[in-house]
């Protein structure tokens, strides 16, 4: 019982003190001192007691000094905040939650959401936030994939490498007279920019 008096505090003593009883009615009961047992229940009933309560304050703590979403992944971002907002007791569809969750957001995509989504409740960001990260995702692949291929086209030769040697000659390629004969703004693959979307 000796070490229960080196745990001290405001938030510990009415523990400590409900022990000091558990332990002195198991010692008039007849319990040994030294049985391993009653041992085992004081560092059993402790972690009970302040586990959690230690869990929850750290939690609050975190969200306090702001998640923010790692790279690109939305899924490890939202099961982040989300174990954190529970783990606090916080409520999910309160304003300060959901300014959390925004708060930790990139301002790309803060910004796509805001736009064109207009959410109000938590469910709604977050399922507008999932669903705007995969447009990028898409976009960025698609980009990639797009860029990555004019290089391959012109190794293999799928674009004419042969260039018009007069001048005044018209350029009757398949794709640039269609656009001309709608009227289209003309795509050139050739000129479309590789660089990324920032969401």
């Amino acid at each position: 019982m000796f070490f229960l008096t080196y745990i001290k505090g405001i938030r510990v003593n009415e523990w400590v003190m409900a022990v000091n009883r558990w332990l002195a009615r198991q010692l008039q009961g007849g319990i040994n001192p030294t049985d391993e047992q009653l041992w085992n229940e004081v560092t059993a009933s402790f972690t009970r007691r302040f586990t959690d309560s230690l869990a929850k304050e750290n939690a609050q703590s975190i969200l306090r000094a702001g998640v923010k979403m790692k790279g690109e992944n939305i899924d490890a971002y939202i099961v982040e905040i989300e174990e954190l907002i529970r783990l606090a007791e916080y409520q999910f569809d309160v304003p300060q939650t959901i300014e959390t969750f925004m708060d930790g957001l990139p301002t790309g995509l803060y910004q796509k959401v805001l736009e064109l989504d207009r959410p109000t409740t938590y469910e709604q960001w977050k399922q507008a936030a999932i669903n705007r990260q995969q447009d990028y995702i898409h976009m960025k692949a698609r980009l990639k994939a797009h860029c990555s291929g004019i290089t391959t086209l012109h190794q293999r030769g799928w674009i004419p490498r042969q260039i018009m040697t007069d001048p005044n000659a018209m350029d009757t390629l398949a794709g640039r007279t269609r656009g001309r004969i709608t009227g289209s703004e003309e795509i050139n693959p050739t000129t479309m920019p590789c660089g990324g979307y920032v969401p």
